[in-house]
């Protein structure tokens, strides 16, 4: 398998840290979120705190949201965390990189 790199001014970072990857779903892909697994929120700005991701050329203002469900039963309640992001398909994969020279900083990469 072929590796990929993200440069932000002339740096390239390999490490799986640095990077959340996922697998879009058709629910995610209808709805225009990426979302967020709970374990990996740590990865993120905190909780409805904006900040940047890039993709190529195009910067767009974001952050994590979350929204109350009850998909397990009444009994256990949680909450979803996601992105609003929009043109994902479903089975597309995305990575999304932090970047490590500037806070709030992130860059974005569909594989279709």
């Amino acid at each position: 398998m072929k590796k990929r790199g993200y440069i932000f001014n002339g740096e390239v970072s390999m490490s799986l840290k640095d990077i959340y990857s996922r697998k879009v779903s058709k629910s995610e892909a209808d709805n225009n979120f990426i979302f967020v697994l709970k374990n990996k929120l740590s990865f993120f700005p905190p909780i409805g705190e904006y900040f940047i991701l890039q993709e190529g050329e195009i910067s767009c203002k974001v952050r994590v949201e979350s929204y109350p469900c009850t998909c397990r039963g009444p009994e256990r309640p949680h909450e979803h965390y996601f992105i609003k992001w929009n043109g994902l398909q479903p089975g597309n994969k995305v990575e999304i990189k932090k970047n490590s020279s500037k806070n709030n900083e992130y860059a974005i990469k569909t594989f279709f």
